[in-house]
């Protein structure tokens, strides 16, 4: 063994690089009598004495091989040391640790050439041979095997990544890479009620208001049912009823009967749909069964309540799905039956034209029922604002509760004005609440100037209104 030149390390006596550091080592001296090769130690008499052997058996005259030159070892080029991302200083030889046996073996063969040379001599009995000979015993020629340094580290160059393109599927967008924008992709399919919420048509408006208004209108129609219908003598309308004969009995039937079924449809859990139709049904009943019952009213009467039944629930509709053809459509038809009573000639004489020379014509206090009667005209002609755009209203709703409650605005307003309201209470007190249920103004006549009494008027305005709005959901 022996030290290396540069770091003190032991290496063995052949070794011509240092494993630890890679400095160039100075060659060994030889030794007497002894030769090292990659076979191991031989003597050198043995050798001289082998040489002798040859020339003795060679024939006189024969030529002498030349010795076999061996080539010398190219010079190892020193060490490249591997290029860090980042410059690092080499530690000094005290901080290196100390290699294991098997590790300095390793690094050994890794840096010093690899050689295999002959050392032996020919056999004695061998000719002479014009290619230089061979290794006997691994039958390779002389190599030498240059150790193969890494190739410097170079960073990848920079790849443009492909543009990219979402597949058509209806999960989320995908997460776009790094420094590309994804076109937004399409968004899911809406429900049936957010897609009605984002067109502006509401989900069941009136679910909570159809309720509420048979509640009380219930309510009212039964208080209305327990007022005396005379003072003198006393008499109310289960004595109607009791002692009636006939259709007398059938209008405070139905007072009762509508009122009583209307609070019994509201407290029952049911969805709207079939609520409105039932609201719709009873108020219809209410209104229209006892005008029928004393026979087929005339065709002025007749068109003036079918306008009312499509006029107020397309009223009602429209305030709410404003930007739906089919309330628009309802409140068109609703005013043309409406109107068309005091438009066609009738007798001899045109009713519109009839109304403003009673209004001019008529004493005092009568005045004011007739423009009330104008009045109600000129609230049907205004609710034609429905077909205004989106998303004015046209004072839709305040137009419907103007129908609803029109017949006790005539009623009291009349009352007032004639001065008969405190004979009225104390004499007929049912009279006085009449536009609640009907009754008090005359049945047939009374539709020409007031419509619907208000809790039938209320019943099929917002049971049609629950119905046609289900269809526009």
């Amino acid at each position: 063994m022996k030290k290396c030149a540069s770091c003190t390390k032991d290496l063995p006596d052949a070794a011509l690089h240092c494993v630890f550091c890679g400095a160039k080592q100075a060659p060994a001296p030889a030794q007497a009598g002894l030769a090292k090769t990659v076979m191991g130690y031989s003597s050198n008499e043995l050798l001289e004495q082998l040489k002798a052997q040859q020339a003795a058996q060679r024939p006189a005259g024969a030529p002498v091989p030349a010795p076999v030159m061996q080539p010398a070892p190219a010079p190892m080029p020193a060490p490249m040391p591997m290029p860090m991302p980042a410059p690092m200083p080499m530690p000094g030889p005290a901080a290196m640790p100390e290699p294991t046996p098997m590790a300095a073996a390793t690094a050994h063969a890794a840096s010093a050439p690899t050689m295999f040379v002959q050392n032996m001599g020919p056999p004695l009995n061998a000719q002479p041979q014009p290619q230089p000979p061979q290794n006997q015993h691994l039958g390779m020629q002389p190599t030498m095997m240059p150790q193969t340094m890494p190739a410097p580290y170079a960073p990848p160059a920079p790849v443009a990544p492909a543009p990219y393109v979402p597949a058509p599927s209806s999960n989320p967008a995908p997460i776009a890479p790094v420094g590309h924008a994804v076109a937004p992709a399409a968004p899911p399919p809406y429900l049936a009620s957010q897609t009605a919420a984002r067109a502006g048509r509401p989900i069941e408006p009136w679910k909570d208001t159809l309720r509420l208004v048979m509640f009380v209108f219930g309510g009212l129609l039964l208080a209305a049912f327990a007022v005396p219908l005379k003072t003198d003598p006393l008499v109310f309308n289960w004595d109607v009823i009791i002692n009636g004969s006939g259709t007398d009995k059938l209008g405070p039937l139905l007072i009762a009967a509508v009122g009583l079924v209307s609070i019994l449809i509201a407290a029952i859990p049911m969805t709207s749909a079939p609520r409105g139709v039932l609201a719709a049904i009873i108020g219809l009943a209410g209104g229209l069964v006892p005008m029928l019952a004393g026979g087929m009213p005339e065709w002025p009467v007749l068109s003036m309540l079918v306008g009312l039944i499509f006029l107020i629930p397309g009223l009602l509709v429209r305030s709410e799905y404003r930007d739906a053809s089919l309330p628009r459509i309802l409140v068109t038809v609703g005013a043309i039956g409406v109107l068309l009573p005091f438009l066609v000639p009738m007798h001899g004489e045109v009713g519109i034209v009839f109304l403003f020379q009673a209004l001019i014509d008529a004493p005092g206090g009568m005045k004011v029922i007739v423009g009330l009667e104008l009045a109600m005209l000129v609230i049907v002609v205004l609710s034609l604002l429905a077909w205004l755009p989106a998303p004015a209203s046209g004072g839709a709703k305040l137009f419907a509760w103007l129908l609803i409650i029109w017949g006790a605005v005539v009623l009291l307003g009349g009352l007032l004005v004639s001065g008969h309201l405190g004979d009225v209470i104390s004499g007929s007190p049912y009279t006085a609440v009449s536009w609640i249920s009907g009754g008090g103004l005359g049945g047939k006549e009374a539709a020409m100037a007031i419509g619907f009494p208000c809790a039938y008027g209320a019943l099929i305005g917002y049971g049609l209104a629950t119905v046609f709005g289900k269809q526009l959901e």
